[in-house]
């Protein structure tokens, strides 16, 4: 009787193996697949910036020829110096301008180039002697020479006499049609790119074809190294090819796309197109490690399962134990984590039951829960990969129970989250001084990979205390404060507090007595100090609201402003805000102190139309300049309608106010975007600040929005500065401004006075 239901009981095991098995591969495929289209998408906008980059490059050189257009040779090097092309730009290999000159113009124009020769590699270079041979000869009635120019070396110098418009013919074309053209140019080291852009008198393309050719000046052209720009986008892909095309004739390629490869085609700006080319991916059982797996593991299962029930024929005796181990097995792995060891959801709830009750058995006792955050979790994982991120899992884990006494509980609630459960005790540490330890020990480096290089990552902490009916309710106070701390910046523990309850009882009452927090003079501002990082000078402060509830305390902002927003209460906390915030600054005016004050602008306010003359209201009645006020719009409120957020700007910066972008980083605001918009001053956001010790990657993502900020004359105020490293290394890479803990936390007019009253500038 066993045999029979042993082996229908295997078959069966068998059969739900493969077909599981299959499923794993088809999603592993699926994920395969979705991996390679992030990877392609990301380096398609690798390559559009870097486009954008040399058509920038371009652009300048256009606008000085415009500007200048008999200037020099030595007047061309001397701005190719000041903008630092060679330097800027690693994969541009010549620089020039290019001029027409009639074969009746010739011989003044030989004579004119050997008393000002072109130095193709620099100003205190030898020009090249004797006449000028022209290449290809014979006569012409044209000749497109060189009458400046810069070369990366003298592999890539090009002789002055080398006309042109005979080894490219469309260059006529470009000067009727206004157009900038590629063509791909042979070179001694393989392809290069040509970029060709005609330039007109005052620096404005004509409307016709006739005014075009009145209006000509010359061609400004590029000679760019493809491998260098593709290098660049596929770093950190490894595996992937791609093809570089513009139009139908000019592509290039780097790497070799593997047989079979997936591909993907993704259009750029400009007739621009690239191709991407990954491993090729199959929803096969026996290559896919996972799905193997699976089938191999439930195969065996399935046998294991057959030979328990012959155990259980031959003897009861036997089958009870082999049963009773496996059930002790199961059981661990039903109520631990996987990958930390640590206990799961289900055990920290029962662990919580279990607190909850002798608490309420112990008068004067509370229960505790630290909910615990990895901040820089994602970080790790998209920049490390996940392997790396579950190293950092699993050390974070180990530094948590490491931390805690061993009547506490450690477990981990999925993804990056971790719970602390912490059972009464009198000699004890209390909650708060748990999670400063508790963070503490997570900043400390870990070393991710086998290169073992260290990387630093940072925790929020959310902390509930008290006695609770029910664990749920223990957990869900503690998740409130975690995101009350990370919304007030991360790297912090919050307490929990009934304001930051979200049922809709707790909210309307809130939003009640919000309704009446102006007019009874709850508000209150406390302001940030912002450093001029070059001479340690305080320049300005930012101003920061803040209630006073006459049961609850002290509301944070992040309890009170959504409400505020929801209700469209916003609009006359706004309006205080500004005019509280433009009566401290004439204050400190009259005491001979002067400092420019920031205040934020929620979306709701800038979309008034009746926004502005709120503006002109505050400066009126506090009798400030304009420009001693800053206006903070977040980037994110800017990015969603571009053309309408410039016009309401346009009309603020009538009055005569500053402009500053908050946050700038994290909205996805295009160049294009910013050139549009009259702002005067970008904030970083604090995430790119602390991300400085994530590594070489984070520094230059942080060096390119410095660059984007000095392409665009704008000033810089770095957020979130806490360690003199960081503000040492923004004053490394040339950020004016910093504001942050490492300078003073917001606080009210008379601790700034105080504290920092000898960096205070005096008017006039």
């Amino acid at each position: 009787m066993w045999a029979p239901i042993a082996g229908v009981l295997v078959l069966a095991g068998v059969l739900a193996s493969v077909l599981g098995a299959r499923a794993t591969a088809r999603s592993s495929e699926d994920n395969a697949r979705l991996a390679f289209h992030l990877s392609s998408a990301e380096i398609a906008s690798t390559l559009t910036l870097a486009i954008q980059h040399e058509e920038d490059l371009i652009v300048s050189a256009s606008a000085f020829v415009a500007g200048s257009p008999d200037a020099s040779p030595a007047d061309f090097d001397r701005w190719a110096q000041a903008v630092n092309a060679m330097a800027r730009y690693p994969e541009l290999q010549n620089l020039g301008l290019v001029k027409l000159v009639p074969a009746s113009r010739l011989a003044s124009f030989a004579k004119r180039l050997a008393a000002d020769p072109v130095r193709p590699l620099g100003p205190s270079s030898r020009a090249p002697a004797g006449p000028l041979v022209l290449a290809p000869p014979g006569p012409r009635p044209y000749y497109c020479l060189a009458t400046a120019g810069l070369a990366r070396g003298a592999a890539s110098y090009l002789p002055a006499g080398v006309d042109y418009c005979a080894l490219a013919p469309t260059l006529f074309t470009t000067r009727e049609t206004g157009l900038v053209t590629y063509a791909p140019v042979a070179g001694r080291r393989g392809a290069a790119l040509g970029i060709e852009a005609p330039v007109y008198s005052d620096g404005v393309t004509p409307s016709t074809a006739a005014a075009r050719r009145r209006a000509f000046v010359g061609w400004v052209g590029e000679l760019v190294v493809p491998r260098v720009v593709l290098a660049r986008a596929l770093q950190g892909h490894r595996g992937v090819a791609v093809s570089l095309r513009y139009g139908s004739h000019v592509a290039f390629s780097s790497g070799v796309p593997p047989r079979g490869a997936q591909s993907t085609v993704i259009a750029l700006a400009n007739d621009w197109t690239v191709q991407s080319f990954g491993a090729p991916v199959s929803a096969s059982v026996l290559t896919d490690p996972h799905a193997l797996t699976v089938l191999l593991g439930g195969a065996l299962l399935s046998v294991l399962v057959g030979l328990l029930l012959a155990v259980l024929a031959t003897g009861r005796t036997r089958a009870l134990s082999l049963v009773r181990e496996k059930t002790r097995e199961l059981s661990h792995q039903a109520l631990h984590d996987p990958l930390t060891g640590l206990p799961n959801r289900a055990l920290v709830l029962d662990r919580a039951e279990q607190m909850l009750a002798r608490v309420a058995r112990t008068p004067g006792a509370l229960a505790s829960a630290l909910y615990v955050d990895v901040d820089g979790f994602k970080h790790v994982n998209d920049t490390h990969g996940h392997a790396a991120g579950d190293r950092l899992l699993t050390v974070a884990g180990e530094r948590l129970a490491g931390a805690v006494r061993e009547q506490d509980t450690v477990g981990r609630l999925g993804g990056d989250e971790f719970i602390v459960l912490v059972e009464p005790s009198p000699d004890g540490p209390t909650p708060d001084v748990l999670a400063d330890r508790l963070i503490e020990t997570l900043r400390e480096p870990v070393e991710l990979g086998e290169e073992g290089k260290p990387f630093s990552v940072t925790a929020s902490i959310g902390v509930a205390s008290g006695v609770y009916a029910s664990p749920d309710e223990l957990l869900r106070d503690a998740d409130l404060a975690l995101y009350a701390a990370k919304a007030a910046g991360k790297d912090r523990y919050a307490l929990f507090d009934v304001g930051l309850c979200g049922d809709a009882e707790g909210r309307m009452a809130l939003q009640t007595d919000l309704s009446t927090a102006v007019s009874e003079d709850q508000l209150f501002l406390h302001y940030q100090p912002i450093f001029d990082l070059a001479n340690r000078r305080l320049v300005a402060v930012e101003a920061l609201v803040r209630w006073r509830h006459p049961q609850r305390g002290v509301v944070a902002p992040v309890n009170f402003i959504p409400l505020a927003e929801e209700s469209r209460l916003i609009v006359p906390i706004g309006r205080w805000v500004l005019d509280e915030a433009c009566r401290q600054a004439a204050a400190w005016a009259a005491e001979g102190l002067r400092l420019d004050v920031a205040v934020n602008v929620s979306a709701y306010q800038l979309n008034r139309k009746d926004f502005a003359e709120d503006v002109r209201h505050a400066l009126a009645q506090s009798g400030i300049a304009p420009s001693s006020l800053m206006l903070e719009i977040t980037e994110t409120t800017l990015a969603r309608d571009v053309p309408a957020a410039v016009e309401r700007l346009e009309e603020v910066k009538a009055v005569g106010v500053r402009v500053a972008i908050d946050d700038f980083g994290t909205g996805y605001a295009s160049l294009s975007h910013l050139q549009r918009m009259p702002i005067d001053v970008l904030k970083i956001d604090r995430s790119f600040v602390a991300a400085l010790d994530g590594g070489q990657q984070s520094r230059a993502l942080l060096a390119a929005i410095l660059s984007v900020g000095e392409s665009l004359s704008l000033s810089m105020v770095a957020e979130g500065i806490e360690h003199r490293s960081q503000r040492t290394t923004l004053e490394q890479m040339g950020c004016q401004m910093a504001q942050g803990f490492l300078f003073g936390r917001p606080g009210p007019a008379e601790d700034i006075e105080g504290l920092l009253g000898s960096h205070l500038q005096p008017v006039g």
